[in-house]
């Protein structure tokens, strides 16, 4: 059973050959579709002014201490993740969690997923299918 690590709210910092900042959509849950606990998570990148990105859901500069640049959502990238391994990942130090969104931000970013045309079929078939 995952750790208590993983809550809704929480800002994961995936490292890779860059920080990719995801927000942590709901509290573990079992996805059969899956096969395991998991949880939703969404990728936040910077705007960048003459590049296309998803108008559903903008985060402002400094809504939370780690966002930085005015920043979307990027839903179509929206993906269920198994909440032990990120757990063990967490212990690792591949991944960073930070301090949870606040209850505004994180009802903006729940909202787009209403809204996004971008969403993949299974996410929205994991949001029907656990209630949030």
């Amino acid at each position: 059973m995952p750790g208590n690590i993983l809550r809704k709210g929480t800002l994961l910092i995936l490292s890779g050959p860059a920080n990719h900042l995801h927000v942590v959509m709901n509290d573990p849950v079992y996805s059969h579709e899956h096969g395991y606990e998991g949880v939703l998570a969404v990728n936040i990148s910077s705007v960048k002014h003459g590049v296309y990105h998803d108008p559903s859901c903008i985060l402002t500069a400094a809504c939370h201490p780690f966002v930085r640049w005015d920043s979307w959502v990027v839903y179509k990238e929206a993906a269920v993740f198994d909440a032990s391994r990120l757990d063990l990942k967490v212990d690792a130090g591949e991944i960073v969690t930070h301090v949870p969104v606040s209850d505004d931000v994180y009802q903006s970013v729940r909202a787009g997923f209403d809204i996004s045309r971008h969403l993949p079929k299974k996410i929205t078939r994991f949001i029907r299918q656990n209630g949030f």
